[in-house]
């Protein structure tokens, strides 16, 4: 597994829109560990914020596609890879629009770490690509991939009545864009397992054996879904991905001079 930790590319303007979206998560996630009442067959109980915004802005696969009602009951949380936990949630929420809750679980996480790995990659690629692009074009298009992302992963798991929520889909294809515009960029990144080890490696090779696993992964759950486990939207990582690869040219429309300087010249 490559874990970037930093690349070698100087930004050429300070990235508020990527530093706002880092902000939005964090602070959506504090907020969330804030306990919070619902009520439940007519008695109320308390859980945590996060829990109940879950169930109520998740995304729910059977919900996008109508296969099923809006369910206020019995609601199965599952933090994926970073919480190896499922938790059953009983709380009655408020019914929203499908297509709303695709663009609010893109701000909502599992767990700790699955923010925080959200967070660094989100940092690592989003910084240069957002240079790359209108400020209000990246942002656009950061969202629109999540959109794109979520809906892809509920059209290979339509019947499912557990909630989606992560901005990987979306930080998916601002990792493919980051591969179309600066392939030769060095990447200070860590190498796991079985031993960690730190090395500057090209993101042709960071980002691309990233978008391969994630292929391969997603091949594995369509085909043979019961050999993978942790609940990991891989369709919506691949989706996102090959989103950004294929758009990142329509809407790039400035490419940062430093990487010209560094890295066409044949420099290291």
């Amino acid at each position: 597994m490559f874990l970037p930790l930093r690349d070698a590319l100087p930004t050429i303007r300070f990235p508020w829109v990527t530093i706002a979206l880092i902000l939005v998560n964090v602070l959506v996630y504090v907020v969330g560990l804030l306990p919070a009442e619902t009520q439940v067959e007519g008695s109320t109980r308390t859980i945590s914020r996060h829990d109940l915004w879950v169930a109520e802005y998740g995304s729910i696969p059977c919900e996008l596609l109508g296969n099923c009602a809006n369910q206020p009951g019995s609601v199965v949380i599952d933090g994926g890879l970073f919480d190896t936990t499922p938790r059953t949630v009983l709380a009655q929420v408020d019914q929203h629009a499908p297509a709303l809750t695709l663009i609010t679980s893109i701000f909502l996480h599992g767990g700790l770490l699955h923010l925080l790995f959200n967070m660094l990659f989100l940092w690592v690629y989003g910084n240069n690509v957002e240079d790359a692009m209108h400020r209000l074009g990246f942002l656009a298009f950061y969202v629109l991939a999540g959109l794109a992302s979520g809906l892809a992963q509920a059209l290979v798991v339509p019947n499912a009545g557990v909630p989606q929520v992560g901005a990987s889909g979306a930080i998916a294809a601002v990792i493919g864009a980051y591969l179309v515009l600066y392939p030769r960029v060095r990447m200070w990144t860590m190498i796991i397992p079985p031993i960690p080890l730190l090395l500057w490696l090209p993101a042709w090779l960071v980002a691309g054996v990233w978008g391969i696993t994630q292929f391969l992964a997603t091949w594995q759950s369509v085909f043979a879904p019961t050999a993978l486990d942790g609940g990991v939207a891989y369709m919506a990582h691949f989706a996102g991905f090959a989103l950004g690869l294929a758009t990142v040219g329509f809407l790039a429309d400035r490419r940062n001079p430093a990487y010209d300087e560094l890295y066409r010249s044949g420099r290291t």
